[in-house]
């Protein structure tokens, strides 16, 4: 049996965090005044897989337990019909593209060389058939081969550039160099825009009750350079961000990614990277509408983005299974609880909590004097503690609230005042608590009714009103604001797991959720604190 305690405090603050695996969970950390709403109720963390390990279970014999993922999705090209679809650059309409390795052109190799009714008559078969039904969902449009902005098309992506000037130059043989590569320009990003808009519109028309958006934007390109490195993003990328409120204003959310680069192993500089990316998706969610921020789902993988050789053996599905028992899921829970637990303190569940300093290393974590996470032999999570009114005051210490979109609360003035907590993370995995109440008193969160009860986990079968399916059910959470996500020190000694850093915080800030990206060669996962209708609290 295995027990997960964070050291650090319930909103633990800093110390040197160590990356040792990399589930990094996405604190989003932003303050803003609303935040996107959760796309399932009271799930104000929304915990997202996309990864193919149904191989696992195929060919291993190996089943993970993805039971607190709200939304779980396989990226191999023969499965449809998931709440969670990845089009990579073969599934989805006729991508131009230039063959890295060979130079070959493919589908016209530039957008300004390509047939966009072609490709969205194409696209439009592509998107019914991986998403037969139209439900709530993500469409996560996967291109990679050049990007939008002129100017990031930069080392191998400059064959974009040099192949585009060209084009000009045949066309237009008067022209010298520079006004060749000016109309280019405008040539390239112009059609560039059109297919990314156009697919789009496309999707977003046959299939509206999912969010699309495409992978990897925004970028910031704040990679560590040196040893005065802080992980901000460049003012010149924040301005070329700017340029594509296009994309922005068209998309109906945003899917960063946070990988970590093997420079930042086991170094503090890691939660500054992820931080600073997860801010300035916060700054673009608002582009369309600061009332009204785009959702956000930040991706992020258990292996190092330049080494993921390290994460591709045989024994990849026992390690990834062990390591989601004993780190990964325990965590996941006890982010979980916390956050539900102060939006329910203190937004009474209209709301999320926002870190009051965005860049701080504070944390929602459960009260490791009070509680621990247990793994039992048959792989059930339980929840050992009694709840005091010390764990909620510590809320308002750190956290403000920020209230969902379109919705009106206030922040909770009185912390003294609460009766009764009640979250859950499942059915079964519950934090049932009275304070000053007596059994029969209603919890603080508007929407759910507590019955006596003052220890927890909810007993499976038998759990109480506030841990019913309906409160409870294994949607994990959506949207609050999550964000960036720190390193990890995880020391496990026999069968005892301590995270004796901080995890990544989050603050709230638009919605955040966490996606778990795993190409058919190589785990990723995208836990977008995760489901950024983001907000990102963590980092």
């Amino acid at each position: 049996m295995g027990v997960l305690r964070i050291q650090h405090g319930f909103v633990g603050s800093s110390g040197t965090s160590q990356v040792v695996f990399m589930f990094l969970l996405i604190p989003c950390c932003l303050t803003v005044d609303f935040r996107a709403p959760p796309i399932f109720p009271n799930t104000p963390y929304l915990w997202t897989w996309n990864a193919p390990t149904d191989v696992c279970a195929e060919k291993f014999n190996v089943s993970l337990d993805l039971s607190l993922f709200s939304l779980v999705g396989s990226p191999r090209v023969n499965v449809t019909g998931q709440n969670i679809t990845l089009f990579y650059s073969d599934r989805l309409g006729y991508y131009p593209y230039i063959e890295a390795k060979t130079g070959k052109l493919v589908n016209g190799g530039l957008p300004q060389s390509a047939s966009l009714p072609g490709h969205l008559e194409k696209a439009k078969a592509d998107i019914s058939y991986y998403i037969p039904t139209d439900h709530v969902g993500l469409a996560v449009i996967d291109w990679e081969e050049w990007r939008p902005t002129w100017v990031r098309n930069w080392q191998a992506k400059d064959i974009y550039r040099q192949q585009s000037i060209l084009l000009v130059q045949e066309e237009n043989a008067q022209l010298n160099l520079t006004e060749a590569t000016k109309t280019a320009k405008t040539m390239f990003e112009k059609a560039g825009k059109s297919f990314m808009l156009e697919t789009l519109k496309l999707g977003k028309s046959l299939k509206p009750n999912h969010l699309w958006g495409f992978y990897l934007f925004p970028e910031c390109y704040n990679h560590y350079k040196g040893s005065d490195y802080n992980g901000s993003c460049y003012d010149i990328e924040k301005r070329r961000n700017d340029g594509l409120d296009w994309l922005w204003n068209e998309s109906t959310a945003l899917y960063p990614a946070i990988h970590l680069n093997s420079k930042l192993k086991s170094s503090p500089l890691a939660a500054l990277f992820v931080r600073n990316r997860v801010q300035e998706a916060i700054r673009v969610s608002k582009v369309p509408s600061a009332e009204s921020p785009l959702p956000i789902f930040t991706y992020t993988r258990p292996v190092f983005s330049d080494k993921p050789s390290e994460y591709l053996s045989q024994q990849t599905c026992t390690a990834l299974d062990n390591h989601m028992k004993t780190t990964l899921n325990p965590y996941i829970i006890n982010v979980t609880l916390a956050a539900k637990m102060c939006s329910q303190v203190l937004c009474q569940e209209k709301g999320v909590c926002t870190r009051k300093h965005w860049n701080s290393s504070d944390y929602l974590h459960l009260n490791p004097k009070n509680f621990a996470i247990q793994t039992g032999e048959n792989g059930k999570y339980t929840i050992h503690g009694q709840l005091t009114l010390e764990d909620l005051q510590q809320f308002p210490q750190k956290f403000y609230c920020t209230c969902y979109a379109n919705t009106s609360c206030e922040e909770r003035d009185n912390i003294k005042n609460i009766g009764a907590v009640n979250v859950c993370v499942t059915n079964d995995i519950c934090i049932d608590g009275f304070l000053n109440s007596k059994p029969g008193d209603q919890p603080p969160g508007p929407s759910s009714s507590t019955p006596p009860a003052t220890v927890s986990p909810c007993v499976h079968g038998k759990h109480p009103k506030g841990c019913s399916k309906g409160r409870c059910s294994g949607q994990t959470i959506s949207n609050n604001a999550q964000e960036g996500r720190q390193s990890v020190y995880r020391k496990n000694t026999s069968s005892r797991l301590y995270i004796q850093n901080k995890i990544i915080k989050t603050t709230p800030s638009s919605t955040s959720s966490v996606l778990i990206k795993f190409p058919v060669y190589i785990v990723y996962v995208l836990i977008s604190f995760l489901f950024l209708y983001l907000i990102i609290y963590l980092a």
